[in-house]
């Protein structure tokens, strides 16, 4: 079964469903379509009738891109996202995700020189790099912590 586009379709299990969830919803509210129509875009760019039925990275691209043909535009292409390194990370991406967020979230000085000093005060690693799945675990319960007293003053 010879398909030309299998390499496209690689099945990359979807990464951080939750939030690429909301990101297709928000997509959806900004393009301003009908229910109608999603379905029909969804089942036209990824062949799903629904987006939790979405399983594979592909497809989700596949239903952005659909959202872009329509005019929307990421706010993460403009560069308003969490902090992003461009070198290698440690830990699960979920965990790199939840890091980063409530770095956001709690942090006074929220720069990624701030973040990498506070992991390596919390871990004792010097770069983000050589966390695994238990260290990365540490700084997020830190980081939950500074969130619960910010919460409370």
């Amino acid at each position: 079964m010879g398909n030309d586009s299998t390499a496209q379709n690689t099945p990359l299990p979807l990464s951080n469903k939750k939030g690429k969830m909301a990101l297709i919803h928000i997509a959806k509210n900004a393009v301003a379509i009908t229910d109608e129509d999603y379905r029909s875009l969804l089942s036209g760019a990824a062949g799903i009738d629904s987006a939790a039925d979405i399983e594979w990275e592909y497809q989700f691209t596949a239903v952005m891109k659909a959202f872009e043909n329509l005019g929307f535009k990421s706010d993460r292409k403009q560069g308003k996202t969490r902090p992003r390194w461009e070198d290698e990370w440690g830990g699960t991406a979920g965990q790199r995700a939840k890091i980063e967020v409530l770095w956001r979230t709690c942090a006074r000085n929220k720069t990624d020189k701030a973040l990498r000093a506070f992991i390596k005060r919390i871990t004792h690693v010097d770069h983000p790099r050589f966390l695994n799945a238990a260290l990365a675990r540490k700084v997020i319960i830190a980081l939950e912590v500074m969130n619960k007293k910010e919460e409370a003053q």
